[in-house]
């Protein structure tokens, strides 16, 4: 299954219903009318689609073909404390994370990226998490981004410094649970994240 998150709603690619938000408009893939579900993803009104498929991988490329796919790498960086490290950018708490440089694999990004964004070493990875798919539009392209992320350990126990230049305002290590995820301000992409590491 593919979930993949346009102006924070999910869209599911699946081949099942079950197990999926009974509240969201379930659709039959038909090629036919494919680009017109897209258009209707783009609305102010879209609140999310289950689209259900005989072949999740022709339907995932038929969406990702319509657009400009950046893959990028991020961490749920615990430490000592089994304290979460989140940052705050343009006012959302969110995980750190960034592009994938060419040649570079998903691991070594992600570990780059946290050191870049938090001033955090002392980076060990465990497992990879999920991969999470969201859309946005920047300079005139719509974008579909895919992102690894990883469970990592750090031992780093310094100032925290946020990468101001990627409009990072705050890094924090927070005492994070499964009960925390519903109230904390954040993307859903972000928040399905977490569910899928704490439920």
């Amino acid at each position: 299954m593919y979930k993949i998150f346009i102006n924070d709603k999910p869209f599911f690619i699946t081949n099942s219903k079950l197990n999926i938000d009974d509240n969201l408009e379930t659709i039959f893939f038909n090629k036919t009318l494919f680009d017109s579900l897209l258009q209707s993803t783009k609305s102010n009104d879209f609140k999310g689609i289950i689209l259900i498929c005989d072949d999740m991988e022709m339907v995932f490329q038929l969406f990702a073909s319509n657009y400009k796919l950046i893959e990028a790498a991020g961490g749920l960086v615990f430490n000592y404390n089994n304290e979460l490290l989140l940052i705050e950018r343009l006012g959302v708490w969110d995980l750190p994370k960034g592009k994938i440089d060419f040649g570079e694999t998903p691991e070594n990004a992600a570990i780059r990226e946290v050191e870049e964004e938090c001033a955090v070493n002392g980076i060990s990875i465990e497992y990879l998490v999920c991969k999470s798919y969201h859309t946005y539009f920047f300079k005139e392209k719509h974008i579909l981004k895919r992102t690894y992320w990883f469970k990592m350990n750090s031992s780093f126990t310094g100032l925290l410094v946020p990468q101001i230049e990627e409009n990072i305002t705050k890094v924090k290590w927070m005492n994070f649970s499964k009960n925390k995820i519903a109230e904390l301000n954040t993307y859903e992409s972000i928040k399905d994240v977490l569910k899928n590491y704490f439920v």
